[in-house]
C-alpha cells in the first residue's frame, strides 16, 4: 500500500482573500505592515483597495483578518468572495489589492 503525504496548500504571499465577513491578508503581507491596526480605504475608478498600517485609531487586525462586514457594505462590495491579487508597496507602507474582474 503507498501513502500519500497531505500538504496544506499554502497561500500565495501577494493574495488578499475576501470571505463573508473578514478580509484575510498573508502572513507576509501582515509581517510587512509591522501593526495591528490597518486603515483600509477604497479607489472606486481604479477598483483598488488599500490596506495601512496605523499607530491609533484603525480596525483591528487579528493575527491575519480584519473585520470586514461594515467595510463591505459602505464600499459596496458585498458577494465579492475569494482571493485577489495584491502588493505590496515600500514607499506608501500599504499593501494595493486589485479589485477588477
Amino acid at each position: 500500500m503507498a501513502f500519500e503525504v497531505y500538504k496544506p496548500r499554502s497561500s500565495k504571499e501577494d493574495v488578499v482573500a475576501f470571505t463573508k465577513h473578514h478580509i484575510r491578508l498573508g502572513v507576509k503581507l501582515v509581517g510587512k505592515l509591522g501593526s495591528n491596526r490597518v486603515e483600509v480605504a477604497y479607489d472606486r475608478e481604479t477598483q483598488q483597495l488599500r490596506i495601512k498600517a496605523v499607530d491609533e485609531g484603525g480596525l483591528l487586525l487579528n493575527k491575519n483578518k480584519i473585520g470586514a462586514r461594515g467595510i463591505f457594505r459602505f464600499f459596496d462590495l458585498e458577494g465579492k468572495k475569494g482571493n485577489f491579487d495584491a502588493r505590496y508597496d515600500p514607499n506608501e507602507e500599504a499593501i494595493f489589492v486589485d479589485m477588477q474582474e
